[in-house]
């Protein structure tokens, strides 16, 4: 098998990151979510991020996450915080609700992924796990 040359790696990766991405747009949108709102929950369920943080992984300005945890809040699925070790700092955590939009979330990613790749061998899934934890680790370099 001929090696991909680098125009078939970027077409591919690409393509890979438009699937993910109408996944993560198909799965916030049945929980009337933008799928930047539904990443920033994502976040906060493991961080307890603050807006500076935020805006650093959601690739964006500190301004639009005012504007997210805004909405958000409204909504009832997240709180601000102070941090207790710098009061000038808010924190982002998410209410009960917030959790259980989340989990929601999460479980639709989990099961619509799943599905996809359950017809492949052990092998060959344990292939594609180890070249993409080689990218993703290769990307944060």
């Amino acid at each position: 098998m001929a090696a991909a040359s680098d125009d078939e790696l970027v077409e591919t990766l690409i393509g890979v990151f438009m699937e993910i991405d109408g996944l993560f747009s198909t799965a916030s949108r049945g929980l009337r979510l933008t799928p930047q709102q539904a990443q920033l929950l994502c976040f906060a369920q493991h961080l307890r991020p603050s807006f500076g943080e935020l805006a650093t992984l959601l690739h964006c300005d500190k301004t639009n996450i005012t504007g997210l945890v805004d909405r958000l809040q409204r909504r009832g699925l997240l709180t601000r915080q102070p941090d207790p070790d710098d009061r000038r700092i808010s924190r982002v955590h998410l209410t009960p609700e917030g959790e259980a939009v989340t989990g929601q979330f999460q479980q639709a990613i989990n099961t619509t992924l799943t599905a996809r790749f359950s017809s492949w061998p052990p092998a060959q899934r344990d292939s594609l796990v180890h070249l993409l934890q080689s990218a993703t680790t290769e990307l944060r370099r």
